[in-house]
């Protein structure tokens, strides 16, 4: 064997460990976004599934005393009675 044939075969070799090594690196990323795509999607499923949000949504319900309605009905009927009046002019 020449040395020319011999320093071909020994950056083949570097080469394909190189690519093997590069390889197992790339795998080990797409593993690692996997198991973070898996988990965002068990989250997703579980929201669908009906269970309970983990954070609050904010919305909050208001709360309005019997006296507040009251007043709230009465300026709606004052309102409503301005418009009616309105159009029998």
């Amino acid at each position: 064997m020449s040395a020319i044939t011999r320093n071909v075969d020994i950056v083949m070799l570097m080469s394909s460990e190189l690519n093997e090594s590069i390889l197992e690196a790339a795998l080990e990323g797409f593993q690692i976004q996997l198991a973070t795509v898996q988990s965002q999607i068990a989250f997703v499923k579980a929201q669908l599934g009906g269970t309970k949000p983990s954070m609050p949504t904010g919305k909050r319900t208001r709360m309005v005393s019997e006296e507040g309605r009251r007043r709230m009905a009465e300026a709606q009927k004052r309102r409503w009675a301005k418009v009616h009046a309105a159009k029998g002019k």
